[in-house]
Formats: structure tokens, C-alpha cells, sequence
């Protein structure tokens, strides 16, 4: 559906045709980083589960994007986070989960106000 609205301010009209980039970036992440096709569904309610899915994904990528002052992409984002791994150790009495260290993705979860996980995760003894 066109409509057209002729009562804008002028001020209203430029701003929102300067902000169609993040529109138009909201469309790529949903294609690319989120993946939204294939979809792998028959049914009408599953498709409509997926794209939900998708569209909330969209929602919290673009919140994270917003708490780092949309200065890096949920691509980077993803990609600082993915440097702490979880490191299983097996010692005499168990095994213990040791998290690696990753000052990118300390500065991330800082950011967020995300507790950065301590050095021991799980400690099982056998």
C-alpha cells in the first residue's frame, strides 16, 4: 500500500529519508546474520513461528548494536563473544569448565552491563 502524506514538516521527510540506510540494514541482517531463509516449514503457523523468531533475533541484534552506540554490527558482536570458550580440564578429582580470556568480549559485556563470567563455570567431581 502507497500512501502519501502531505502534511510532513520538511524536517520530518529528509529525516526519515536519511534513516532508510538502517531499514535497508535491518533487511540485509535479517537475510545474512539472522538467515531466514531456507524455510523448512509446511505449515502456515510454523512459517509464521519462524519469521517471528527471526524478527525478535532481528529485535535483540539491533539492541545490542544500539548498547555499543551502533559503533560495530551484530556480526562483530557475535564474533568478539565467540573468542570466550568454555575449557573442560580433567584433574585428579573431577572435571572442572575453566572460561578462556577474551578482553573483546570484556569490553562487550561491559557495555551491555553483563556480568563477565568468572574463571571457573562448573567444577564436577568424579
Amino acid at each position: 500500500m502507497i500512501v502519501t502524506d502531505t502534511d510532513l514538516p520538511i524536517s520530518d521527510i529528509v529525516k526519515g529519508y536519511k534513516d532508510l540506510w538502517k531499514i535497508e540494514r535491518s533487511f540485509r541482517t535479517i537475510k545474512s546474520f539472522i538467515d531466514i531463509r531456507p524455510v523448512n516449514h509446511r505449515k502456515e503457523e510454523r512459517i509464521e513461528a519462524h519469521v517471528f523468531v527471526c524478527v525478535l533475533s532481528l529485535l535483540i541484534a539491533r539492541l545490542f548494536e544500539k548498547s555499543m552506540n551502533d559503533e560495530i554490527t551484530i556480526s562483530v558482536i557475535s564474533d568478539m563473544l565467540s573468542e570466550l570458550k568454555a575449557i573442560p580440564v580433567k584433574t585428579a578429582d573431577g572435571i572442572i569448565t575453566l572460561r578462556s580470556e577474551s578482553e573483546n568480549a570484556r569490553n562487550i559485556l561491559d557495555k551491555m552491563k553483563i556480568p563477565y563470567p568468572g574463571k571457573i563455570l562448573s567444577s564436577v567431581p568424579t
